[in-house]
């Protein structure tokens, strides 16, 4: 293991020691970056500590850099000149970053999406990003739960009438017929239905509770990277810190709302204009109108869960992982997602 990966792995145990954890009673708690609408008191406070300390390993670095600055400019050396300014503009950065940390989170901690026209059922502090992200993958968690209720009584039922049976058998020798045998086939396919919906299931409650979880290791995460950062020898490490905290805390939360909000009929789109210009070429009419009365209500189901466990989910994380990577090769170094590209 090289120097630079010891000394990291190093400030990254002290960071974790010291950053957002409140130790009590022998248990660990991650304070949220939001909470009831606002910046939580518990980030708040937390990284108030940090902004010292990152603002002084910023500064200290400018200075020196300034320094070997002035040396470089009188001995007219130039590469000692370009180190030196590269550092200062690095440093400079980082300390705008954590100044302006605070301003950024209660933006996102407060910022109503009924601002950008979107049409949500919440109202006020509830609106922002997160809140909203997780309450619209809890309305399809609900959604297919309770067409897994249903299927599972099907299921139930049809097994049960598969197997009832018509005439006597006495010492083996009669006629025994089972006229509803045929429903212990779809019996079989509801079951396989019911391994599908619980697979879908699991994969919208992983998605909440990543929402959950990012929103605390955003606490951890970001505060070790901007401090990271701060050096030389540590900045592309903490620049990936970084990325990886503003993707999943930002990004993916937004993509959550995009995605979802117009899957659970909470975002609107009107399509008058193309309406109009297909009445005009003639191509089709304003309205169409669907009749599928009998399956209607399967068609409603099926396609939500089908598009929002599978479909969703693998488009929205191959979006995240280009931007996490893009995002940490531009604030340090290139974050490695092999392993979440290998989950997706």
């Amino acid at each position: 293991m090289s120097s630079l990966n010891k000394i990291s792995i190093c400030l990254l145990l002290l960071a974790l020691a010291l950053s957002g954890c409140i130790v009590s009673g022998g248990t660990m708690t991650v304070q949220p970056a939001c909470q009831a609408g606002a910046v939580s008191p518990g980030f708040e406070g937390v990284w108030l500590s940090w902004q010292a300390l990152s603002i002084l390993a910023a500064s200290t670095v400018f200075l020196i850099a300034a320094f070997v600055y002035a040396v470089g400019h009188a001995l007219t050396h130039k590469k000692v000149t370009m180190w030196a300014k590269t550092q200062m503009e690095e440093a400079a950065l980082a300390m705008a970053i954590t100044i302006f940390v605070i301003g950024l989170v209660s933006f996102l901690c407060t910022f109503d999406l009924k601002t950008l026209g979107i049409s949500t059922a919440c109202t006020g502090a509830e609106c922002n990003i997160v809140e909203t992200a997780f309450n619209y993958l809890f309305s399809l968690y609900n959604t297919i739960m309770s067409g897994f209720l249903v299927v599972a009584g099907m299921n139930a039922v049809m097994a049960s009438w598969a197997t009832m049976s018509i005439g006597k058998a006495p010492g083996g020798v009669g006629i025994i017929i089972t006229p509803l045998a045929v429903l212990g086939d779809i019996a079989s396919s509801l079951t396989m239905a019911m391994v599908i919906l619980m697979t879908s299931a699991i994969v919208t409650l992983t998605q909440m509770v990543l929402l959950k979880m990012t929103e605390s290791l955003f606490v951890i995460l970001f505060p070790i990277g901007v401090l990271l950062r701060s050096f030389g020898i540590t900045r592309g490490f903490g620049g990936g810190l970084i990325a990886l905290a503003v993707g999943f805390f930002v990004f993916y939360p937004l993509l959550v709302v995009l995605f979802y909000g117009s899957l659970v009929g909470e975002i609107q789109t009107t399509y008058g204009s193309m309406a109009d210009s297909f009445k005009e070429g003639g191509l089709s009419p304003t309205t169409a109108s669907w009749s599928l009365n009998p399956i209607d209500w399967v068609v409603r189901f099926v396609g939500p869960v089908i598009m929002g466990a599978i479909f969703m989910p693998l488009i929205m994380f191959m979006i995240l992982v280009s931007f996490v990577k893009g995002l940490s090769h531009t604030l340090g170094e290139e974050v490695d997602v092999s392993n979440l590209t290998r989950l997706i």
